[in-house]
């Protein structure tokens, strides 16, 4: 009698095999492509960035013109005015919007069909920018960039940046 030697693989271990790759891709791939939800997030930390560089360089335009210590005035900054409060931009339209002199084009106040969106803050002298694409609006998403003006002599502003949700 003959022995045969078997080598290869079944047809059901090769079913089986495809059927486990199958599901590790369907519960892994998600969480290599997002790549969406990082754009927002690395977008959103930029902006936060320039608020922070903004505010820095309105507060020594102020303490150049002598209005640091002031609670209401204005600047001139590259022929922008941006209102200050004690030194740094209110948190306003006309305050920290000013400050970054955002382009029309990447940035709207209320528009569905741009990148970001900004409205005054549910907090007195803050101002909340979020990104377009969420549907959300920023008070009931987690996912936002707001500013809270200075509250008194040489108190910086609050920049709080929330991406949980992003």
């Amino acid at each position: 009698m003959i022995k045969k030697n078997k080598t290869g693989f079944t047809l059901v271990e090769l079913i089986i095999v495809i059927v486990i790759l199958g599901i590790l891709a369907v519960t892994a791939l998600p969480k290599f492509i997002d790549f969406r939800s990082n754009a927002i997030v690395a977008s959103s930390q930029n902006l936060a960035g320039t608020v922070r560089s903004a505010s820095a360089l309105v507060y020594s335009k102020s303490v150049i013109a002598g209005v640091a210590k002031q609670p209401s005035a204005e600047v001139s900054i590259n022929g922008q005015t941006v209102d200050v409060v004690y030194g740094y931009p209110a948190g306003t339209k006309e305050g920290i919007s000013a400050a970054i002199n955002f382009d029309e084009g990447d940035w709207a106040n209320d528009l569905k069909d741009k990148e970001w969106h900004s409205r005054a803050s549910i907090y007195s002298g803050a101002w909340v920018y979020w990104h377009g694409n969420i549907s959300e609006n920023a008070g009931n998403i987690q996912c936002y960039i707001r500013y809270r003006q200075s509250t008194g002599v040489n108190m910086e502003p609050v920049i709080d940046i929330e991406l949980s949700e992003c």
